[in-house]
Parts: structure tokens; C-alpha cells; sequence
């Protein structure tokens, strides 16, 4: 009867090995399927010219744009423009939200006097102040950085507070019980705790960083994706313009990768 009961999870964990591992294959089967039905779709719909080609360009002529911008080197700048806005923007972002978002957790009477002005600053269209941070700033780094920081702000603040927060009154209860120092109960319960909060939240910020740097290149710039895009829209050349959307879309992707990395190496040394 002990063995019987010893041995069923390890009869029981191939499968479910398999399973995941069916699952995933399936993802990435279906993800290739729809990758391939919006390509085909694009490109019928280029051909039978349904849509003017000055708003949609055939996939073929993007890609070949694509190499060719990659090629002579008019892509690597702007795109590196943009990168580093934008990693600058969502650094400054978490960081201070971070912080800001502990030191309300563990001042509610300051939390709830401040955090309803955060909230209504939320409400102020970025594209509308984009020309003020541009005159207060000039039009260097600096405006991009913080229209990319103040739109990534909020999603990381929003979860680090409920994270440090919302924890279980009983899992307080028992490491108080033990005469855990606050530290401990910080160390150990409530930092574990926000960091499945925060985690999905800047993937969130990530992308809002990454839209806060092309509207700051859109409003003034002299090198970037933005700017690229907007310049590549008044002369026409259509193809570039989704040129370097692919480009975005694939340091959207290496973000969000890395971050996801970086949550399973967290989580494995938590």
C-alpha cells in the first residue's frame, strides 16, 4: 500500500511532462499558423490592391525595405535612438515606482493623500504635454525619457503597492506568531509576495515606455524610430514605415523575452 502510494507521482509526472510539452508545441504551431494567416491575408490584400498601396505596402516590398535599411545603415541609429529612450525611460520608471509604491505601502496615511493627485495625472493625454516637456527640456534625451518614464510609472506603482499589501492576514499572523523582525516579514513574505504583482507589470511598462519614446520623437527629434516613421509618412515611402514597425516589433519581442527570463531566474532563486 506505501509503495503503491510512493510510486503514483512518478507515474503521474511524464504525463504531465507531456502534457506541457504538447501544450507548448501546440502554442507554437497555432502562433506560426496565425503568423502565416496574417502574412497571407496582407499580402492578398496588397495584391488585389483593396487598400490604397499609399496605407499598405505588399509584405514582400517591406522586407526587401527592411534589408536595405539594415544595409546602409539608416536603421541601427534610429532604432538605437529609441532603444536607449526607452530603457532609460522604463529604468527610471520602476525604479522610482519601486520605491514610491514601498514607502506608500507602508504609509497609508500618506498613500491615501497623495495617491488620488497620481491618479489624476493619469488622466492628462502624454501627446497633449509632450509639447510642454519638449519646451521645458529642449530637445535632447532628456523629454523622451520622461514621457517614456511617466507612461511606465503608474502600471509598476498600481501593482508594487498591492503587492506589498494585499497579503494574507494569516501568513502576517504566523510570522509575527514566530517574533519575526519586520525585515524578516519583508525579506520573506511581502517582497515574495509583490513580485508576482510586479512582474506583469512591467511588461505592461515596458510597452508604455517604448509608445512615451516615439511620441517624444514624434513631437521633436533628429533621430529615432518616431522620428524615422514620421519623416518616411510626409515623403510617402510607405514600405519604410512598416519597416520600421518590424523593427519595433522586434525589440518588442527581445524585451519582452528577457524580462520574461528574468521572472523564472527570480522566482528560482526566491
Amino acid at each position: 500500500m506505501t509503495t503503491r502510494l510512493d510510486t503514483e507521482p512518478r507515474l503521474t509526472q511524464p504525463g504531465q511532462s507531456g502534457g506541457a510539452s504538447r501544450d507548448g508545441a501546440m502554442s507554437a504551431i497555432l502562433a506560426i499558423a496565425i503568423f502565416v494567416g496574417i502574412v497571407g491575408a496582407w499580402q492578398a490584400v496588397a495584391a488585389a490592391k483593396l487598400v490604397s498601396p499609399l496605407i499598405l505596402a505588399p509584405p514582400g516590398e517591406v522586407v526587401a525595405v527592411l534589408f536595405r535599411l539594415a544595409g546602409d545603415g539608416t536603421l541601427w541609429p534610429n532604432l538605437l535612438a529609441t532603444v536607449n529612450e526607452t530603457l532609460l525611460g522604463f529604468v527610471v520608471a520602476v525604479v522610482a515606482a519601486v520605491l514610491v509604491g514601498s514607502v506608500f505601502a507602508f504609509f497609508p496615511i500618506l498613500r491615501n493623500a497623495v495617491y488620488p493627485y497620481i491618479l489624476i495625472s493619469q488622466t492628462f493625454p502624454k501627446v497633449a504635454i509632450a509639447p510642454l516637456i519638449v519646451a521645458a527640456l529642449g530637445y535632447g534625451l532628456a523629454p523622451k525619457v520622461v514621457l517614456a518614464a511617466l507612461l511606465a510609472f503608474f502600471p509598476v506603482l498600481a501593482n508594487t503597492i498591492a503587492g506589498l499589501t494585499e497579503v494574507s492576514e494569516d501568513e502576517v499572523s504566523l510570522f509575527r506568531a514566530m517574533r519575526a523582525s519586520r525585515w524578516q516579514e519583508l525579506r520573506y513574505l511581502r517582497v515574495p509576495n509583490a513580485l508576482a504583482f510586479i512582474f506583469p507589470a512591467l511588461n505592461s511598462a515596458a510597452v508604455l515606455a517604448l509608445i512615451g519614446a516615439i511620441v517624444g520623437e514624434f513631437v521633436a527629434a533628429r533621430e529615432g524610430v518616431g522620428y524615422a516613421i514620421a519623416q518616411y509618412t510626409v515623403t510617402g515611402e510607405v514600405a519604410a514605415t512598416y519597416a520600421m514597425l518590424i523593427a519595433l516589433s522586434a525589440f518588442g519581442l527581445v524585451v519582452y523575452g528577457v524580462l520574461s527570463l528574468a521572472e523564472r531566474l527570480v522566482r528560482r532563486v526566491k
